[in-house]
């Protein structure tokens, strides 16, 4: 577990620079560095600073940045430190589910959306993606899921499973509106959280893929190339 002073001291450091409605709150601070930290791509540390305030990172004083600096890399160690540790969980029980909690939740929700659009391309994809396995194809609607959760917007999620999601919810005797699909899906978080951290972890400890070494002998501009691409030396890492 987060020791909750670490997060109330960074809390209090946002709301010493703009008001309580302009910065993230506790939950979706949370939300954010679980996000953070199963995504092998840490992105631009001045994004997860703009992130705290919703994207729009006000002018600071030297103080300001310095406090929140400090403050915010308090609150990386001590995630990165559950992570290290095998020990970063979701951290909300379903089963005990009520309307406190799931505000909570819906928060925490929104702080993990912002995380994963940081690192948008690796958790989303490229628009028109098609899936090569049924791996990236679980990640991707996983990711998408708190897409539609927090923007309320289906329209890149699976048509199929939205589709029958609808006619699910027609033979319920309800309207299919979007906020209606969203809270259908919402039992799904915790699994859909799971995918993803099982996900970016294994992305983490894959081996990186490096470029062979060229030969000790001279290659003529006609051979194929060291690479193995197929192609001719001059057409390939020759013409670099």
């Amino acid at each position: 577990m987060i020791d909750k002073k670490l997060l109330k001291n960074l809390e209090q450091c946002l709301t010493d620079i703009v008001p309580a409605d302009e910065h993230f709150g506790i939950d979706e601070m949370r939300g954010l560095f679980f996000a953070q930290m199963i995504s092998p791509d840490k992105g631009n540390p001045l994004d997860w600073v703009a992130a705290l305030f919703y994207g729009e990172r006000p002018k600071l004083s030297e103080e300001q940045v310095s406090g929140l600096n400090r403050t915010a890399e308090a609150v990386y160690d001590a995630y990165h430190a559950l992570f290290v540790a095998n020990k970063l969980h979701f951290p909300f029980d379903f089963d005990r589910l009520d309307a406190e909690l799931a505000e909570s939740v819906y928060a925490w929700c929104q702080g993990f959306y912002i995380g994963l659009s940081i690192n948008e391309l690796f958790w989303l994809g490229k628009k028109g993606e098609k899936y090569h396995n049924k791996e990236i194809e679980a990640v991707r609607n996983s990711a998408k899921l708190f897409t539609g959760l927090v923007t309320k917007d289906f329209s890149d999620f699976d048509k199929v499973k939205i589709a029958e999601l609808k006619t699910f919810i027609i033979k319920q005797g309800e309207e299919p509106t979007d906020d209606i699909i969203a809270a259908t899906l919402f039992p799904n978080i915790p699994v859909a959280v799971q995918t993803l951290q099982i996900y970016g972890t294994k992305m983490m400890s894959a081996p990186v893929q490096k470029a062979p070494l060229p030969p000790a002998h001279k290659i003529g501009r006609n051979d194929p190339c060291y690479c193995g691409s197929g192609k001719k030396y001059k057409k390939c890492c020759g013409g670099i």
